[in-house]
C-alpha cells in the first residue's frame, strides 16, 4: 500500500497555531523561513523573559549538550547541582531544599504531594480565575500503592474560593474575602483537613489580575492557622518578570512552597519546588521523581539564566519596562473609550475591551487579529474572553520597545476602525 505524502496534522489539541512557522528568534524577535521578522508579545507562553535565544544561556546549554546531555532523575549532574544551589542561595528561606521537576504543572503536582505529607491533611484550596496547568491522572493507572498515598486528590477534594476582582475593586474586599476564605476553608477541612492553599500572586493567563498583598497575608494568616501549608505558584511570576525575585518580598508570612517554571530555563523544559528542607523533605524518597526532572542541559540552561536574572538586574529592568508600559497604554485608554483596565504587574500586561459598559470578547479577538497584520504576536483571554495580554521579553532595548508600542498602537486603531481585512 503506498502512503500520501501530504503533510501529517499535529492533533488539533495542541496545534492551535498563533502566526506562520518560525525558523530563528534572536531577543524579541521570530523569524520565518523567508527572514520576515515577528515581534513575539507572548514570549514564548511566557517563559523567554531574557528573549529568544539569548547567548549565555544558549552558550551554557550548548556547552553542557557536548559533555553530557541526560543522566535520569536518580543519578546526579554537576548542572543540577549547580541550579538547585543557584535557586536555594537567591529564595526566601533559611534552610532551603529544592526539587526539580521537568515542566511546571509537574512542580504543581509534586508540591501537592509534599503538602499532602508535610501535613496529613487531604483538601487543598484554589482560587477562582486559577490555572495551574492541564496533567491529571498518570499515577492511577500505576501499580505500585506506595507512589500513592499523597496524590489521591479527587474533585471533591478540591475546594475553590473567590479572590476580589482587581479590575473592580470594593472598599470592602478585604474583609469579605477573609470570610469567604475562612467559609472556604472550613469545607476543606471537613474534606479530610487542609493540605495546601495553592494560588498565582498574579493570574496571568487569566488576564493579569494581581492578588493585593494585604490579601496575600490574610491567605498565608488563614492557611498557616488550620495547619495548612501556603503554596505560591510563581512559575509565570517568579525571578524577575513581576519585578521582584520572589513575591514573598512584599509579604508578612513567607509561602511554605514557592514554584518556579517558565523564565528559570528561558525556553527549556524546567521547574522547581523550593522550601524549607523540613517541609520539603517531608516527602519520602522516590515518591516524586520523573525521567527528565533535573535534566542536565536544562539545568545547565537554569543556572545560566539564574546568572543573567542578576547581572542584569531582571527585576528592576521588568518594573522599568512596565512603566513603559502602562504609560503607553493609558495614552492608548485614553483616546479609545473601550480600552478598560490597564493592568501592569513588572513586565506582564493587559487591558480589557468593553462595549455599553460590558465586557467586548470581539473587539478583544479584533486586536489580536489586527495585531497578527503588523507581525505582532499576542494573546487575548480573561475570565470573559475581552482581555488583550501584552507579555514581551523583559530585556528589550528602545528600539524594540518602540516596535512594540507602534504595533500595538497599530493593532489598536486598525480595530477600532471595524477594518474589513479583520473580518
Amino acid at each position: 500500500m503506498t502512503r500520501l505524502q501530504a503533510p501529517v496534522p499535529e492533533a488539533r489539541s495542541t496545534g492551535t497555531v498563533l502566526g506562520p512557522e518560525f525558523v530563528r528568534g534572536d531577543g524579541p524577535w521570530l523569524f520565518t523561513e523567508d527572514g520576515t521578522a515577528w515581534f513575539d508579545g507572548t514570549s514564548g507562553s511566557g517563559a523567554a523573559t531574557l528573549g529568544h535565544q539569548h547567548t549565555a544561556v544558549t552558550a551554557a546549554a550548548a556547552e553542557q549538550l557536548l559533555r553530557i546531555t541526560h543522566t535520569g532523575c536518580k543519578l546526579g549532574s554537576d548542572a543540577r547541582t549547580r541550579m538547585v544551589t543557584a535557586i536555594g542561595r537567591i529564595s526566601p528561606y533559611d534552610e532551603p531544599a529544592v526539587l526539580p521537576t521537568a515542566t511546571g504543572a509537574e512542580a504543581v503536582e509534586s508540591a501537592l504531594k509534599i503538602a499532602r505529607a508535610a501535613t496529613g491533611h487531604r483538601a487543598v484550596v484554589a482560587f477562582r480565575h486559577g490555572y495551574h496547568g492541564k496533567t491529571a491522572g498518570a499515577l492511577a493507572l500505576t501499580w505500585r500503592d506506595e507512589f500513592k498515598p499523597h496524590s489521591d486528590l479527587p474533585a471533591h477534594a478540591v475546594v475553590r474560593a473567590d479572590l476580589p476582582d482587581p479590575r473592580r475593586p470594593s472598599a470592602d474586599d478585604a474583609q469579605t474575602f477573609a470570610a469567604h476564605l475562612s467559609a472556604a476553608l472550613d469545607r476543606a477541612d471537613l474534606l479530610g483537613g487542609t493540605a495546601a492553599v495553592v494560588l498565582e500572586p498574579v493570574q496571568v493567563t487569566e488576564g493579569i489580575l494581581e492578588v493585593a498583598p494585604v490579601l496575600l497575608d490574610e491567605i498565608a494568616r488563614q492557611a498557616h492557622s488550620r495547619g495548612a501549608l501556603l503554596v505560591l505558584d510563581e512559575i509565570y511570576t517568579g525571578l524577575g518578570r513581576a519585578g521582584r525575585l520572589f513575591t514573598a518580598e512584599l509579604m508578612a508570612e513567607r509561602p511554605d512552597l514557592t514554584l518556579l517554571g517558565k523564565t528559570l530555563g528561558n525556553g527549556f523544559p524546567v521547574g522547581a519546588v523550593v522550601g524549607e528542607r523540613h517541609v520539603v523533605d517531608a516527602l519520602p524518597p522516590g515518591v516524586q521523581t520523573s525521567t527528565f526532572s533535573g535534566h542536565p542541559v536544562s539545568c545547565a540552561a537554569a543556572a545560566a539564566v539564574l546568572d543573567t536574572v542578576r547581572s542584569e538586574a531582571l527585576p528592576a529592568r521588568a518594573l522599568a519596562l512596565g512603566a513603559r508600559m502602562a504609560a503607553d497604554l493609558g495614552a492608548l485608554a485614553a483616546r479609545y473609550p473601550w480600552i478598560a483596565s490597564v493592568r501592569t504587574v513588572g513586565a506582564l500586561a493587559a487591558f480589557d475591551c468593553v462595549r455599553d459598559g460590558g465586557p467586548d470578547p470581539v473587539r478583544a479577538r479584533a486586536v489580536t487579529r489586527a495585531a497578527l497584520h503588523g507581525r505582532l504576536l499576542l494573546f487575548g483571554g480573561g475570565p470573559e474572553g475581552a482581555s488583550v495580554k501584552i507579555v514581551p521579553p523583559a530585556l528589550l532595548d528602545d528600539d524594540a520597545y518602540r516596535s512594540l508600542a507602534a504595533g500595538l498602537a497599530d493593532a489598536v486603531a486598525l480595530a477600532d476602525s471595524g477594518s474589513e481585512a479583520l473580518t
